[in-house]
């Protein structure tokens, strides 16, 4: 999987891009084919409130799938682990649907010639 990680005003460290590259190879067991994946990280700030928040937002394109996750938590590695779990639950969500209980294994019902 290709992944871009980008930054909006906010300086990313060597150690979090190295963090974002690991979480998100635990998505490949998921995806089949090429797919793409764009990280951008930026700090929320509020007049009202005194701390700030790290946002991170994920998008993967490729192959049938389009899932982005926005998640938004104190400090930047816990943003990209909330981010990551909230992608795990989309694609397993996707995968179920598609292979779910009884996925062509059904068989059309009787007609009435041959009832």
């Amino acid at each position: 999987m290709e992944v871009q990680v980008s930054g909006r005003k906010v300086q990313l460290s060597p150690a979090l891009r190295q963090a974002v590259e690991t979480k998100l190879g635990r998505l490949e067991r998921f995806l089949r084919g090429e797919h793409r994946a764009e990280v951008v990280f930026l700090e929320e700030r509020n007049g009202r409130i005194a701390d700030k928040r790290d946002v991170c937002e994920v998008l993967i394109d490729g192959a049938g799938h389009h899932l982005r996750a926005r998640v938004a938590a104190p400090d930047p590695f816990a943003a990209i682990d909330a981010a990551v779990t909230k992608l795990e639950h989309q694609l397993h969500k996707a995968k179920s649907r598609v292979h779910g209980k009884g996925a062509g294994r059904r068989r059309p019902a009787p007609g009435p010639a041959e009832a």
